[in-house]
């Protein structure tokens, strides 16, 4: 709740869950899953992006991932 973290996504497959945390995730991603409430997160490199639960946004610079939103308020940019 309320954290603020930056992390190395190597090609791994990140999970971000919880409420009101901003992430910052550098270099590519596999996939990211975002549940829980009104998180922030930014990704460089993304191949996929999957956003459930609410008001949760996801914003990444470059690519052109796959994209499942689920639940409600769920912003993919």
């Amino acid at each position: 709740i309320n954290d603020n973290r930056t992390v190395a996504c190597n090609d791994n497959e990140i999970t971000i869950s919880g409420i009101s945390n901003t992430v910052t995730l550098t270099g590519h991603c596999a996939t990211v899953n975002v549940s829980g409430l009104q998180n922030v997160v930014t990704v460089d490199n993304v191949d996929t992006i999957e956003a459930s639960g609410l008001n949760n946004k996801v914003t990444y610079h470059s690519g052109s991932p796959k994209i499942s939103k689920n639940g409600s308020g769920n912003v993919v940019e």
